[in-house]
């Protein structure tokens, strides 16, 4: 029975110290996703480039900006286009420093394109 507890121990600590390592060193910086955001049709882009600089404060000024040149657009509602993955421990401390970014609505690539159809975007 006590191979058993330090067994659980061990896992328990080398899990410990996968989270901290993953999140709070250099190793995790380069495990991270590129976090993707759009309006309802998909006008609006803006891609979180974590090597080449663009980040998380670059979405709201650029959101800003194209609202303040479409200011007729109907859905004013910016969404986040990547899944929540728990799962994904590396980025756990994202989700605390970042959490607005994982309170966006989601919206799929399948139902952008449903609204650019139907806004008459993709005609040629």
């Amino acid at each position: 029975m006590k191979q058993k507890h330090i067994n659980i121990i061990l896992v328990s600590l080398t899990f410990v110290f996968a989270v901290w390592l993953t999140n709070f060193t250099a190793v995790g910086y380069f495990l991270k996703r590129n976090y993707t955001y759009s309006n309802y049709n998909g006008t609006f882009r803006h891609n979180e480039y974590r090597l080449k600089g663009i980040g998380y404060n670059n979405r709201d000024e650029g959101y800003r900006i194209f609202l303040g040149k479409y200011p007729g657009i109907k859905n004013k509602q910016l969404y986040r286009t990547f899944t929540l993955d728990p799962w994904r421990f590396w980025e756990w401390h994202e989700w605390y420093y970042h959490y607005d970014r994982f309170k966006l609505p989601y919206i799929s690539e399948k139902e952008i394109k449903k609204n650019r159809e139907k806004e008459g975007l993709d005609r040629q």
